[in-house]
């Protein structure tokens, strides 16, 4: 397999796809505001509200294309804020937010295992420290 200085090449264009599909999946839900009745600018604003997130993870993902190390991180940190800010407004559990928000999480978790585990340094350091 092909090897870049931080991580696999493969590893790293397949998670950079899924988290395109993800910001694609994730921007299709916001899609629903058209059929509100809203106003143009209620419909503009209620679109780019719905949208923060999917906007939250284009920025991730350029990042990503640089420093794999630090988007990973940097998702998994905004999924966990997701959670968070939302279970304290809704006060319950649900399983459909856990999976939804589940895979931008496995996302993230996979950059940072790619970047120290599988690129040629985190090779070269469990050598040696084994």
């Amino acid at each position: 397999m092909k090897k870049s200085e931080h991580g696999n090449l493969y590893v790293s264009w397949t998670l950079r796809i899924l988290l395109m599909l993800t910001i694609l999946l994730w921007g299709m839900f916001s899609l629903d505001v058209f059929s509100e009745g809203y106003n143009f600018w209620e419909t503009v604003g209620a679109f780019l509200i719905h949208n923060i997130p999917s906007f939250v993870m284009i920025i991730i993902l350029v990042i990503a294309w640089k420093q794999e190390n630090i988007a990973g991180i940097l998702l998994m940190a905004v999924v966990l804020a997701f959670v968070i800010f939302f279970m304290g407004i809704r006060g319950r559990f649900m399983w459909g937010t856990l999976i939804l928000v589940g895979i931008p999480f496995l996302i993230g978790a996979f950059f940072v295992l790619n970047y120290y585990l599988f690129g040629k340094k985190g090779r070269s350091e469990n050598l040696q420290a084994g």
